[in-house]
C-alpha cells in the first residue's frame, strides 16, 4: 500500500497546521475571493485529512481482525465447541474464512 508523504518532507503543505492560517492570506484582497492556489491547497488538505482518517480506520479494523481470528480460532479448537456448532446446523465454513484461519492467507 503506497504511503502519503510526511508533512514535514512536502515543500507544498507546511507543517504543523500552518496551512490553515495561510489559507486565509491567500485570498484577493480586492474582492476578498480566495485566489485558485489557495482553493487547490484547501482541497488537497481536506484530501490529505480524509486519507488520515481512512488509514487510521483501517489499521483499527486490521487490530480487531486479528483479535478475532485469535478467539475464533481458539473457540474451533474446542471440541465441545466445534460439536456444539454442528448440533445446531453449522457444519461448513467459508473458504475464505477457513483460508484466514489456516494462515493460508493472512
Amino acid at each position: 500500500m503506497a504511503r502519503a508523504i510526511p508533512v514535514g518532507q512536502d515543500p507544498a503543505v507546511p507543517a504543523d497546521g500552518q496551512g490553515q492560517a495561510s489559507l486565509r492570506d491567500d485570498r484577493c484582497h480586492s474582492n476578498g475571493k480566495s485566489t485558485p492556489e489557495a482553493r487547490a491547497r484547501k482541497v488537497f488538505m481536506l484530501e490529505r485529512a480524509r486519507q488520515q482518517t481512512l488509514l487510521r480506520r483501517m489499521e483499527s479494523v486490521r487490530a480487531e481482525m486479528v483479535v478475532l481470528e485469535s478467539v475464533l480460532r481458539e473457540l474451533l479448537s474446542d471440541p465441545a465447541f466445534v460439536a456444539l456448532l454442528r448440533r445446531q446446523g453449522f457444519v461448513t465454513m467459508p473458504g475464505l474464512l477457513r483460508d484466514r484461519l489456516s494462515g493460508r492467507n493472512s
